[in-house]
């Protein structure tokens, strides 16, 4: 089964010391060993460059950009029929973030089941579990 890495594993690996850190190292180093196979879409690309720009480190936030079309690619894109459903989700979930809703919609139009994210609001929708990092055991 794939599962849909969200901005937050990422950016936590890449970002400073912080408890989050080493469980998302470890979801990452999952993915580079083969033993969780996972993907992501073109929206988490831009999440990550949208912050790095954000907060004056373009080029970090460039290079971590590439290295995540690198790691997961291709990327999955947002297409017309994935945000056909983000209206009605966003009427389900009125408490996600644009953003989350796009991932919740992505995850669904490809039929993936589980997103591993620090964000508890994934928690609330019922089609699609949270994997929680510090929970990951890689398994196979």
């Amino acid at each position: 089964m794939t599962a849909f890495i969200d901005a937050s594993i990422i950016m936590y690996v890449a970002g400073a010391d912080h408890p989050m850190r080493a469980p998302c190292v470890r979801v990452m180093q999952a993915i580079d060993d083969r033993l969780l196979e996972a993907t992501t879409s073109v929206e988490v690309v831009r999440e990550i460059i949208h912050r790095y720009l954000s907060i004056g480190r373009a080029s970090g936030g460039l290079t971590l950009a590439e290295q995540t079309m690198d790691t997961f690619a291709p990327v999955l894109p947002i297409t017309h029929a994935v945000m056909r459903r983000v209206p009605d989700l966003a009427r389900r979930y009125p408490g996600l973030s644009a953003r989350d809703l796009v991932h919740v919609a992505t995850c669904i139009h490809e039929g993936i089941a589980e997103i591993v994210s620090t964000d508890r609001g994934f928690d609330g929708v019922s089609e699609v579990r949270r994997i929680p990092p510090e929970d990951f055991v890689a398994t196979r």
